[in-house]
């Protein structure tokens, strides 16, 4: 095993101006000597390093690791990306994925991470494909045993141990706090290294989990259903679900709930600050008599309802719960337009015809005729009774605009948490759960205040033992505003005084 030369620079903190600059030649060839680092009973091939000389310096390795031919003939490996800072601050980072994954993005761990990334700080930071090569929703790894065991979770334990031994090779000593950072699918990853891998890291953060997708497509296939029902057909013979709703009835929608739901944080402000007490009835929005624009007909009515309502199977229990209304229902500028926006062509969930919906038969295709969905979702798992004995720290957010995973389905998850975790430490001591008003998945949202550092807040609480209270947000949505994240169940409140786009004037309650 080689070990790489280290330099006497990252030893000692580097002072701009007051010491020598560090020797960027004997910098880059220690990076380069990345390309020779072997590990024991590891296949381990680094094919580039590279040094980023940037205003933070640092080097970039890429390689993979787990060499092998699959059950289906193609070719496997874990790809991965590493980010090791010169003014390295002994902390380490695994950087959750992304869909399908099957490809290795920017190690710079931005998730939760506000105006400055995990990387910036001075993390080592790691990234990778989960064991496979594809496009964002190419499934077709699936077909491969170990392929679809990564997937599911155990190529985040496996990239860890490779990161840390990495880091303890390049810079002499290992970190001394390991965390996990991730959205959406990185979000399920965050959950199941938790779960099934407690003692891999001091901190984690799960962002709007795709906990459950079997579940979740299986709700928004109803509600496509549902809007089916009441659009004319169009002149290539599918259902033509632009002519549903006018924008003039997206408006209605919109600015009902606003008059109903905005003014209970105490401010009418654009945002939905206590969800928790938004009790908005579409029926309010019927005609008395024939359809107008000022409007909706019973049928729009009964559509917009069901569209935020669980999904029921046979005998009336949820099978998926509601979808919160929220202000960013109607949204087309996100990547991920708005759940009120069935006639957008980049909706994943609203691509069928289908006029009718067997909520029994879909929930069993998706439990249990796919046993690999069953354990690629992690809903069930709920006693992280070791994770949190131990000290660990776990952070969750989810924004209440989210078109493709249920909010409400996160908090569930949070409360059995609670409930099923037996260990001798209090729950709010070890985890807790920001909502984020009007931020759609995982950002964005016409109204979403989506930069907050939820990074700094886990930091603190597992090294420095300050536990984590609000957190301050921003957002491109309304600039110059900042306002409080809560950990649930309170929400921010407007105290009565003080300028509506300050922090200040908002506290936590109940």
């Amino acid at each position: 095993m080689e070990s790489v030369y280290l330099r006497s620079a990252l030893m000692l903190p580097i002072v701009v101006g007051a010491m020598m600059a560090p020797d960027v030649e004997a910098t880059e060839a220690e990076c380069t000597a990345m390309l020779r680092i072997k590990l024991p009973s590891s296949d381990l091939d680094i094919t580039s390093a590279e040094y980023v000389s940037e205003a933070k310096p640092y080097c970039l390795a890429k390689g993979s690791f787990e060499h092998r031919t699959g059950a289906d003939g193609k070719s496997y490996a874990i790809g991965f990306a590493i980010a090791l800072p010169d003014a390295w601050t002994g902390q380490f980072l695994v950087q959750g994925g992304g869909g399908l994954n099957g490809v290795v993005l920017p190690p710079t761990g931005n998730a939760a991470a506000g105006a400055e990334n995990a990387l910036s700080r001075g993390f080592a930071v790691i990234s990778h494909d989960s064991g496979h090569k594809g496009e964002a929703w190419d499934a077709s790894f699936k077909a491969d045993q170990i392929a679809a065991l990564n997937f599911a979770g155990w190529s985040v334990e496996k990239v860890a141990a490779a990161g840390k031994a990495l880091v303890a090779q390049y810079y002499g000593k290992g970190a001394h706090h390991s965390y996990f950072a991730g959205c959406s699918t990185g979000g399920r990853e965050a959950m199941a290294s938790a779960q099934r891998f407690p003692l891999v890291f001091d901190g984690v953060i799960a962002g709007a989990p795709a906990m459950r997708t079997s579940r979740s497509n299986m709700s928004l296939a109803a509600k496509n259903v549902a809007m089916n029902q009441i659009s004319p057909v169009g002149q290539d013979g599918s259902r033509d679900r632009s002519q549903a709703f006018s924008d003039s009835d997206r408006s209605l929608v919109l600015n009902g709930l606003l008059k109903t739901c905005d003014g209970l944080d105490g401010m009418e402000d654009g945002l939905i600050g206590n969800p928790a007490a938004c009790k908005f009835d579409p029926s309010m929005l019927v005609c008395k008599g024939e359809k107008v624009e000022s409007c909706l007909s019973e049928d729009q009515v009964r559509v917009v309802t069901e569209t935020f309502s669980p999904t029921l199977d046979a005998s009336g229990r949820p099978a998926y719960p509601a979808f919160a209304y929220d202000t960013g229902i109607m949204s087309q500028t996100d990547a991920i337009p708005g759940l009120m926006r069935f006639d957008d062509k980049r909706n994943r969930q609203f691509k069928n015809n289908a006029t009718a919906f067997d909520v029994d038969d879909a929930v069993q295709k998706a439990d249990v005729e796919d046993p690999q969905q069953r354990l690629i979702n992690v809903d069930q798992w709920a006693d992280l009774s070791s994770f949190a004995s131990e000290g660990r720290k776990i952070l969750f957010f989810h924004g209440m605009s989210d078109p493709w995973f249920s909010a409400n389905d996160t908090i569930d998850f949070f409360e059995r948490m609670k409930k099923s975790t037996k260990a001798k430490i209090e729950p709010d001591d070890w985890s807790k759960l920001y909502l984020v008003p009007g931020m759609s998945h995982c950002r964005g949202g016409p109204a979403g205040l989506d930069q907050f550092d939820l990074l700094t807040k886990l930091v603190e609480w597992v090294e420095g033992g300050k536990s984590p209270q609000s957190v301050i947000a921003t957002g491109s949505a309304f600039p110059g505003r900042t306002r409080p994240l809560c950990p649930f169940p309170s929400h921010a409140h407007y105290k009565g005084t003080g300028s509506s786009e300050d922090s200040a004037s908002f506290e936590c309650r109940q």
